[in-house]
């Protein structure tokens, strides 16, 4: 009698199950949108069905580990849902589906007795987005809940004096890191990235942390101090694909456009893909894009080897000289000879073209363009000759000696014009004489002019002595000039 008496004073918990929400089709949601619309569902669940009324809120991995094999929970819908609830000894169970409505989305949800398949409560909203179908759970879902309490009324107790109520700083850490950040279901906006801080109520705290191409990790903390260290580990669920691409007209794999499945991602030699067959788009200013598809393995390595295409252009190049004469020169296209100018020919949009000549080789600066045909003249730098240069190539001729004939037949050395050095004296010569007139300017200007006191008076003979000085040092570098301009003449 007395065994009777205890096991009817005991209350025994009810677990309530969250199912993943699914969609008509896979096209409304992405799947990271689904599972936070699942994660909002699972928050109201313990709000509205704490374990102060003996509620208990099964977890994804408890759902997942108590399904039968070979079953899955997309494989069946409506009263469905509570044999599902029984195979994984759920006392209530829950699910929402997304759906299209005309443009809007639709999404609507189910709480099943499993006990008896008897639907306990349901509701349905539109929206147009995401965002939309977030703020219909918040506001409907916690009546949705309440159904499942049944005749459990009173005041619920959720906060305590004491310690209960203190909240602390704790360090998350996930490895790898960059991993968004969730505790009890609600994503942490100040943790979009591990590692961070977070304040975190004392107690106990399911923290989940999510990351690309990664299986999604949780554990249950019990928080009771500032600096608490919370870590998570996060398991690999992706292959690579490793790109093997030789770049002819040159480029670098960071300078590549590459998409996945229609969605960028980060340029590298390296990219990781989540198992399945993907569509592989790559890429680059300079080549012809490249596409594929590659079946991807977890832990599995693919390699992609390529020898890419440059994209084409056209140039039309020659060459002139300062005297206006049209040289041939050698033209090179990213370092090797493509022929001589004029040129006319094909080359690659992102190749470095020169020309070489007697002085060395001259990048030039023509831009290609896929398609078209781009016009350039390369012209010569004039050559600068010195007089010792002049003196030195000039052929040894023996003068003729006084009463030897001079052959007529032979052609005899010009004269050097000399024209460099004609330029520099007679510039010198100008500047000398413009000198010398501004100083006399200058000098005549302040000898009419009055002073006005002692000091202005000494200021105004060293005024005019340095005008004078000016008008001497005019004179003699205008004086030589001319004379040596001359001389160019006579040599």
């Amino acid at each position: 009698m007395f065994l009777a008496l205890l096991l009817t004073g005991v209350s025994f918990a009810k677990f309530v199950a969250v199912l993943e929400t699914v969609a008509d089709s896979k096209d409304i949601l992405t799947l990271s949108e689904r599972q936070y619309l699942t994660n909002m569902l699972r928050e109201q669940a313990v709000q509205e069905l704490p374990a102060e009324l003996n509620f208990t809120i099964m977890t994804r991995e408890n759902i997942m580990m108590m399904l039968p094999p070979g079953k899955s929970i997309e494989d069946c819908e409506g009263s469905c849902l509570a044999e599902t609830g029984k195979n994984i000894a759920a006392d209530y169970v829950a699910q929402a589906r997304i759906g299209k409505v005309g443009s809007n989305i639709s999404i609507s949800a189910e709480l099943y007795e499993t006990a008896g398949s008897k639907l306990v409560a349901s509701f349905n909203g539109l929206g147009a987005d995401v965002n939309a179908l977030m703020e219909v759970i918040k506001t409907k879902s916690p009546e949705f809940f309440r159904k499942a309490r049944g005749g459990a009324t009173g005041i619920v107790r959720t906060g305590f004096d004491g310690a209960g109520n203190q909240t602390f700083v704790v360090n998350v850490t996930t490895n790898p890191q960059g991993a968004a950040l969730s505790i009890d279901g609600r994503p942490v906006r100040q943790c979009t990235a591990t590692p961070c801080q977070v304040m975190v109520d004392a107690g106990e705290h399911r923290f989940v942390a999510v990351l690309d191409h990664h299986e999604d990790a949780e554990g249950l903390f019990s928080i009771s101090g500032d600096g608490q260290e919370v870590s998570l580990d996060l398991v690999p669920r992706y292959g690579t694909l490793t790109l093997d691409l030789a770049f002819p007209a040159g480029g670098t794999y960071e300078e590549l456009k590459i998409k996945v499945d229609g969605e960028l991602v980060p340029a590298a030699n390296k990219v990781l893909m989540d198992p399945g067959t993907r569509s592989v788009e790559i890429a680059h200013r300079c080549y012809n894009p490249v596409s594929f598809k590659v079946g991807v393995f977890r832990d599995k390595e693919e390699v992609f080897k390529e020898s890419l295409k440059p994209l084409m252009g056209g140039l039309s190049l020659k060459a002139r000289s300062a005297s206006g004469e049209e040289p041939s020169l050698s033209v090179l296209v990213n370092g090797e000879k493509v022929g001589m100018t004029p040129f006319t020919g094909s080359v690659p949009v992102c190749a470095k073209i020169a020309v070489v000549d007697d002085a060395g080789e001259h990048p030039l600066d023509v831009k290609i363009e896929q398609g078209q045909v781009a016009q350039f003249e390369y012209v010569e730098p004039a050559k600068e000759t010195a007089v010792a240069d002049a003196v030195a190539i000039q052929p040894e001729v023996d003068s003729p000696q006084p009463g030897e004939s001079v052959p007529t037949n032979v052609e005899q050395p010009e004269k050097s014009s000399h024209l460099g050095l004609k330029i520099t004296f007679g510039v010198a010569s100008l500047l000398g004489f413009g000198a010398a007139i501004a100083g006399e300017i200058g000098a005549k200007h302040f000898r009419d002019k009055e002073p006005d006191g002692e000091t202005s008076y000494k200021n105004r003979l060293d005024t005019i002595d340095g005008f004078e000085k000016m008008r001497g040092a005019g004179l003699i570098l205008g004086g030589v000039g001319l004379v040596a301009f001359g001389l160019t003449f006579v040599f």
